[in-house]
């Protein structure tokens, strides 16, 4: 699935993006018949069967994300590296540079881009990031629609969250982010970005965004208490940050990988360790597995011996699932294929109307 980037003038992206479905591009040997990629909002990622390589998207968000240089592409896959190696092991291999292949041309290689390491003295085209390839098959979304999901598997899953929270650092500066003025920030930068597409695509009724938006904003106002009791507690960490059933691989129901954490704004990982909780609840919710959400929550509640979490619950899974509805939209907006436009636009309204249930 490779969006019309043409359209969104980054030409020489698209030239890259193309040339990567080429098994020639790679330096090894490619396992599938042809390459697989997969598109999300910000990146692509380009499936060979033994290696999956992450190429983010010249895209600029706001202050949230910024991948709109070549320079900073560069850094945020070095991050992404470096911030995934606490859940993920030896899953992400190194940062790699893509360069022309115009050399090669007299040996016979087809591509006109090829796959490098960093210390190769060729002028950089683009970069990216190199992971060990795990099965699709493997992904904790798909496993649950296998029906492999069992209360064993979550328990599991739950004895290493709660391990990585009470790992993970905190600081006075982390700390801050806990406290309800800045989670107000995050709440009106997303309803503001969510309200423009809105406007372009007509999907949702604003009379509804606004009732969402108070009830939240009322929330924080009648919970001040609370939120600054979780500071004391030590639980604004630094977190997973998009912890959903997409983003966990789990081989042979032993060996976890939470994967694709956030790297790109550290106002969107430094945050409550229930924002993890909630936004795989609300996930699971999503996919009408309420009885394994119920049992998550109290198994880390049990677990982590977080008494207070509850009280928050409802709270952050409508702003979770808030947040999805917007991504989701963005995809729609950006999407040229009719039919798929549409399902983005159709998964954008479960999303929201997971949302007002939580209300």
């Amino acid at each position: 699935m490779i969006s019309n980037l043409k359209q969104q003038h980054h030409d020489h992206q698209y030239k890259i993006v193309m040339a990567l479905t080429n098994k020639n591009a790679y330096p090894h040997r490619v396992y599938l018949p042809k390459i697989k990629v997969h598109e999300t909002h910000i990146s692509w990622i380009f499936l060979t069967g033994l290696y999956a390589y992450k190429i983010k998207k010249e895209v600029k968000f706001g202050k949230i994300l910024d991948f709109s240089t070549l320079k900073l592409r560069k850094r945020f896959c070095k991050k992404e590296i470096e911030v995934n190696k606490p859940l993920c092991g030896n899953m992400y291999k190194e940062v790699v540079k893509l360069v022309s292949a115009e050399r090669d041309k007299e040996r016979g290689r087809s591509s006109s881009i090829k796959l490098t390491n960093l210390q190769y003295k060729g002028k950089p085209l683009e970069y990216g990031v190199r992971m060990f390839e795990i099965p699709q098959e493997s992904r904790m979304d798909n496993l649950l629609t296998a029906g492999k999901i069992s209360l064993n598997t979550i328990d599991r899953l739950t004895r290493i969250l709660v391990k990585f929270h009470l790992s993970t650092i905190t600081n006075n500066k982390i700390k801050s982010y806990g406290q309800p003025r800045f989670i107000k920030k995050k709440i009106d930068e997303n309803f503001e970005t969510f309200g423009k597409l809105n406007t372009k695509m007509a999907v949702h009724k604003l009379s509804n965004m606004d009732k969402i938006y108070e009830k939240l904003i009322a929330f924080l106002k009648n919970n001040r208490t609370l939120f600054y009791q979780r500071i004391r507690q030590d639980k604004i960490r630094e977190i997973h940050g998009d912890l959903y059933l997409k983003n966990i691989f789990i081989v042979n129901d032993k060996r976890f990988y939470l994967y694709d954490r956030i790297e790109f704004s550290d106002t969107l990982r430094y945050a409550d360790v229930i924002e993890d909780v909630v936004h795989l609840s609300m996930d699971l919710d999503y996919n009408k597995r309420e009885d394994l959400r119920r049992h998550f929550v109290s198994q880390y509640i049990e677990r982590s011996k977080d008494s207070s979490l509850r009280d928050l619950l409802y709270f952050l899974m409508c702003y979770k699932a808030c947040i999805r509805a917007k991504v989701s939209l963005f995809r729609a907006k950006n999407e040229t294929d009719n039919q798929k436009r549409k399902w983005f636009e159709e998964e954008s309204k479960n999303f929201f109307e997971l949302a007002k249930s939580y209300l």
